[in-house]
């Protein structure tokens, strides 16, 4: 018996990929910048992309807990913990 494998190496292919997903972070990115740049201005300092994912983590988490009526208690219970080492982390991200 003959085993006939055939392995495709293509660097067109590879970096076809590559080329997707960096369009694709750079479409996620760009909300995010001009946010990044929105908190700057209203903070009065310049941050990072790490400190504006942070910020936009607290206000996630605090909506989720705040907003939705209807959640049961452990589920209220894990949004509040998950909104204090959110706003901790925060606030370490902002030293």
């Amino acid at each position: 018996m003959h085993n006939k494998e055939m392995i495709l190496s293509t660097p067109w292919g590879s970096r076809l990929i590559a080329d997707k997903l960096n369009r694709i972070v750079e479409m996620v990115n760009r909300p995010v910048n001009l946010l990044r740049q929105y908190y700057a201005q209203v903070l009065e300092r310049e941050l990072n992309m790490r400190q504006t994912w942070s910020l936009i983590e607290a206000q996630v988490a605090f909506f989720l807990g705040v907003m939705p009526v209807g959640y049961a208690f452990p589920l209220r219970i894990a949004a509040l913990i998950w909104l204090i080492v959110a706003v901790r982390k925060c606030r370490q991200q902002l030293a």
